[in-house]
């Protein structure tokens, strides 16, 4: 695919106007949980997408560009400036494309317990630790609807493994599975969806002091 640059202060900058510039449109929806996020009904991360341009004429500065599609502005972007024929522009979130990731199902783990003593310190206040580990399995559906006209493909899905919250599976298979990194690529035809539901773990660990049971007073003769 070929597109126009053009600067958007055409007078002062039109120097660096490029025609039938080599380009490829990239996609990106990254995401990740926390021990708390993971249980949220529903959240809305955006896609991201960005332009990466070859065979440029020209140097080309940090600034605003327009990208022109068959004669027409298709885009207004921001750019760092290029390295070599090489361009990159900013991430701008993707309008077309409307992403719903919901909860599915919550399902709480057999809880282990675990006794350990009190420092000498706190003998005196409680007479044990109690360490209260399980592991949930919870599924959530990230769907993916293209709210335009043209098919979406390529898009790169991305999910994060962080501390206690861990990839089990999925509906469809990750292209890439690199832990903590697991990534698809995704379709999605014009006015369609496209859902990928996942698997996870989450591993809880609460921690309590026992008090000691209070000392009986002796009671006072009168």
């Amino acid at each position: 695919m070929k597109v126009t640059l053009g600067s958007r202060k055409n007078v002062r900058l039109n120097w660096f106007k490029q025609e039938g510039v080599p380009f490829v449109l990239k996609r990106e929806l990254e995401f990740s949980y926390n021990e708390n996020s993971v249980l949220v009904d529903t959240v809305t991360p955006p896609v991201y997408m960005q332009y990466s341009l070859s065979g440029l004429s020209k140097a080309i500065p940090k600034t605003n560009i327009i990208v022109f599609s068959e004669g027409l502005p298709h885009s207004y972007l921001s750019t760092l400036g290029s390295v070599g024929d090489k361009l990159l522009t900013e991430k701008v979130v993707d309008e077309t494309m409307n992403v719903v990731d919901r909860i599915v199902k919550v399902q709480q783990g057999e809880e282990s317990i675990i006794t350990k003593p009190v420092p000498p310190n706190e003998r005196h206040l409680f007479k044990e630790i109690q360490i209260h580990e399980r592991q949930d399995t919870i599924r959530r559906k990230i769907t993916l609807k293209n709210e335009g006209e043209r098919l979406v493909n390529g898009i790169k899905v991305q999910f994060i493994e962080k501390k206690d919250i861990n990839y089990s599976g999925a509906s469809k298979e990750p292209l890439e599975a690199d832990p903590p990194e697991y990534t698809w690529k995704v379709d999605v035809p014009p006015g369609k969806s496209v859902a990928i539901e996942l698997v996870l773990k989450r591993d809880v660990r609460q921690t309590y002091k026992i008090e000691r049971d209070p000392i009986p007073q002796p009671k006072l003769k009168r």
